[in-house]
């Protein structure tokens, strides 16, 4: 019975080893295939061929929706997929912000700047947590929300930018957004300074 529940526990407690073999879980690929995307969203938008961003950012989207779905489905919870996922979030969103903005659709220079403090601490958290705990903070529901409403806004700012929608329109999804950022950066303080204590109080548990 322990040999079992130890082996149900492995892929969510491999410690601070990535494995090669990780690379090619489905999961994981789909990560890498979302994070392949940033460059090509990118000049789509530069250009803007708003019928290309589209279709990109609707790959990207369902990527990101499966990559979910098969690491539950196949067990393939990982550390690498703990890091790939956030980044390759991260990564096609400041990409898309960075080309509205570049590209004058009118998309608020501010709202960019607490999107990327937002990352940067969480970056530097989770590097921290996982020098003092060698664990790996997984993204929760309010990051999720963060994430989905931030794309969706950045999607009605490219149909605006092509005049398919009024131009303000996105600016509330936005916000919307900004509001799931701050909660989810107050949750993850939280979650870090828990995770700390149990680490200060049961160090074997935090491997």
């Amino acid at each position: 019975m322990q040999r079992q529940l130890a082996s149900n526990r492995a892929p969510q407690t491999s410690g601070s080893l990535i494995a090669v073999r990780n690379f090619f879980y489905v999961s994981n690929l789909l990560s890498i295939i979302r994070l392949g995307l940033t460059p090509f969203i990118f000049h789509s938008i530069i250009r803007r061929s708003h019928l290309a961003t589209l279709i990109i950012g609707a790959l990207a989207i369902l990527t990101d929706m499966l990559d979910g779905y098969f690491a539950r489905r196949l067990n393939q919870r990982t550390n690498l997929g703990k890091i790939l996922d956030p980044i390759a979030d991260k990564a096609i969103i400041s990409s898309v912000i960075i080309a509205l903005i570049l590209s004058n659709s009118g998309f608020p220079r501010w709202a960019f700047g607490i999107v990327i403090i937002r990352d940067v601490l969480i970056v530097i958290a989770n590097i921290f947590l996982f020098h003092r705990t060698q664990t790996i903070a997984r993204s929760d529901r309010w990051g999720k929300c963060t994430t989905f409403f931030l794309a969706t806004a950045l999607v009605l700012y490219v149909l605006a930018d092509s005049g398919s929608i009024p131009p303000f329109s996105p600016f509330y999804v936005l916000c919307v957004g900004l509001v799931f950022a701050l909660i989810s950066v107050l949750n993850y303080s939280w979650q870090l300074l828990r995770l700390l204590q149990q680490n200060r109080t049961h160090p074997k548990k935090a491997l």
